[in-house]
């Protein structure tokens, strides 16, 4: 009976896990459908200000320099952004990041810091003693235009006062629900666009001058492109979450049929052998009568 009773509470406490697993990956689906949503409208859109911003850029002959976020300087220090989650259960996502930002600084051949989204990358990165410049915990799990902009302040403050020369995200780019990739992309300074991929200005009226409207662009740009690699991010880390959940809610479920079956096994051979016993009982009761 003890046996039986141990059988139950293990059943008992899969049952509660499968359960638990499966809320989880429906939760996981709803943010997906929100989240893969606003990926496609934002990633073209981006790639169509960059292309607007390099093409007036490069057309101007008026001098750059006066905004600070155009000035090009020697590279001596790399900002490095990677972005990771709070919270684990989500496969791959984390290590991934922090595997290929890893790579990816120590094949620089100039200084680094960091600025770590999320609680992995910085306990991570602290405990190899990188140098952590900022750490912002929850973006990912609070993703929104206002998160995008305060993260992108600060990145334009440690640029503007050339504490660093050059700007890049490490993350989990989405591209499809079943696809995440880990990938690096630059954000400052403004890699010119290869020739014939610019947008020709004499399509365009300006009003005013294209030059009077370069620092808004850059400004607005450098904003959404936050928000963009924040969105991305932020549908691999549920599309991973989703998928590691239906992983562990099938695996639980298979245990408790097997839990179920041993369950039933072990009751059924408890009730064979009462049934032995009493039947042995009987005869011997009715021997001594006979006898």
């Amino acid at each position: 009976m003890a046996t039986l009773r141990a059988l139950k509470r293990r059943i008992a406490s899969v049952d509660s896990v499968a359960h638990i697993t499966r809320s989880m990956e429906m939760l996981s689906v709803v943010k997906i459908y929100h989240l893969r949503k606003k990926v496609e409208e934002s990633v073209p859109y981006v790639e169509k200000l960059r292309e607007l911003l390099v093409s007036i850029a490069s057309h101007t002959s008026t001098d750059l320099t006066e905004n600070p976020l155009f000035v090009s300087r020697p590279i001596e220090k790399v900002l490095v952004v990677p972005l990771t989650s709070d919270r684990g259960f989500c496969g791959a996502f984390n290590s991934n990041v922090m595997s290929l930002a890893k790579r990816y600084t120590d094949g620089l051949d100039v200084e680094t810091t960091f600025g770590t989204i999320g609680k992995k990358a910085n306990a991570e990165f602290a405990k190899q003693g990188k140098e952590i410049s900022f750490h912002m915990p929850g973006i990912l799990d609070r993703l929104s235009f206002a998160q995008a902009q305060k993260l992108s302040r600060r990145i334009k403050e440690m640029y503007i006062a050339g504490d660093v020369q050059a700007v890049s995200f490490v993350y989990m780019e989405f591209q499809s629900v079943l696809r995440q990739e880990s990938v690096v992309r630059e954000m400052l300074p403004l890699v010119p666009i290869k020739k014939g991929h610019t947008i020709p200005l004499e399509t365009f009226i300006f009003k005013p001058d294209p030059t009077a409207i370069l620092g808004t662009l850059m400004d607005n740009y450098v904003d959404l492109f936050v928000y963009k690699v924040l969105l991305e991010a932020g549908a691999s880390e549920q599309a991973m979450r989703r998928m590691s959940m239906h992983r562990a809610t099938e695996n639980a479920e298979d245990l408790g049929q097997k839990l179920t079956i041993k369950y039933q096994r072990t009751r059924q051979a408890a009730i064979t052998k009462e049934l032995t016993e009493i039947t042995s009982g009987a005869e011997a009761i009715k021997e001594r009568k006979s006898v």
